[in-house]
């Protein structure tokens, strides 16, 4: 069922072949805080035809759309100047971009991973469809737009060419999420507010289950080291 906030955002590919997109996407993920030196692997991928980010827009319909876009431009000067819309491709299949320009205040991903990494845990081999590196500026938070990418992304994971029947994410338990240390490291650290839910806690608001759990997740940077992650798995039914 898609969300009350549906309306608010809009989602258009990235073009992994724009040195702008590429430079704006890498911007973002060092605003995330979270795998910023991907970038060039993300970029194979999406030669290959796998993981496919799209930009968070807002939509036209959304009140106020100067002043948004005016915290997020304050907070992100670099982020000021838009994009266009030129992505000629989504996982290889063809689309005719608009060559609209828009700004973008965040990114989502979505992914299909090999059926034996599904199967593993407990899954379906086929029609299982990931999230990943879902960002939305720190400046437009808790304005109902990220609820609002997740409930689009839904929608176009169930669409040609993803043909999706279950959305999986796997994000930090919620434990080591609200813990005091990995609070400051993610938090503090970098002059961000405190989250008051952890994403574990926020997925599961939009209608995700846990069904897996592992300690042997990814390995987070920061200024002191790196930290192992315990990570949750939840997944939700699209049909």
């Amino acid at each position: 069922m898609s969300s009350k906030h549906a309306w608010k955002v809009d989602l258009i590919p990235w073009d992994h072949r724009s040195t702008e997109q590429i430079a704006r996407l890498y911007e973002q993920r060092v605003a995330c805080g979270w795998m910023a030196e991907e970038i060039p692997s993300f970029v194979k991928l999406a030669n290959k035809g796998g993981k496919v980010f799209y930009w968070v827009v807002l939509a036209d319909e959304v009140p106020e759309q100067e002043i948004l876009l005016k915290r997020h431009f304050v907070k992100y000067p670099k982020e000021a100047s838009p994009l266009t819309d030129t992505a000629g491709q989504v996982r290889l299949v063809s689309r005719v971009p608009s060559e609209q320009q828009f700004v973008p205040i965040g990114h989502i991903a979505l992914d299909i991973h090999a059926p034996e990494e599904d199967e593993k845990l407990g899954l379906p081999r086929s029609g299982v469809v990931w999230v990943h590196q879902l960002y939305i500026s720190y400046a437009l938070q808790s304005e109902g737009f990220g609820v609002a990418a997740m409930s689009k992304a839904e929608q176009l994971a169930t669409s040609e060419p993803l043909n999706a029947s279950i959305m999986a994410v796997d994000t930090m338990v919620k434990e080591m999420h609200m813990d005091a240390a990995i609070q400051k490291i993610s938090y503090d650290d970098r002059g961000l507010p405190r989250p008051t839910k952890s994403n574990e806690e926020w997925y599961m608001r939009l209608g995700y289950q846990i069904f897996a759990r592992t300690k042997e997740g990814y390995k987070k940077r920061h200024s002191s080291g790196t930290i192992a992650l315990e990570i949750a798995f939840l997944k939700k039914s699209l049909h």
